[in-house]
């Protein structure tokens, strides 16, 4: 009884989990200091929460890890020259 419930569970459910979540990373970013991006697995996609002390963090969402790091690079090296930070 309680396999045909499990069954149903993941016939039902839109977005199994196939594998648990990558634990969240911390990435400094030599060529901006004082910038930093925290990589995040969620269930469906990766989020990136660029943070640096003298703004609000930004999140940038990808469907993989390395497209989100590449979004997050070029967020910050844009945000980096409109105000004229190293």
């Amino acid at each position: 009884m309680k396999g045909d419930f499990e069954l149903l569970r993941l016939m039902s459910d839109p977005h199994p989990r196939s594998a648990e979540p990558e634990p969240a990373t911390t990435l400094p970013v030599p060529e901006h200091p004082g910038y930093a991006i925290h990589l995040k697995q969620t269930n469906l996609k990766w989020m990136a929460v660029i943070m640096a002390p003298w703004e609000r963090p930004s999140i940038v969402l990808g469907a993989n890890r390395e497209t989100v790091l590449a979004k997050a690079r070029q967020w910050i090296a844009a945000r980096a020259a409109s105000k004229h930070i190293p």
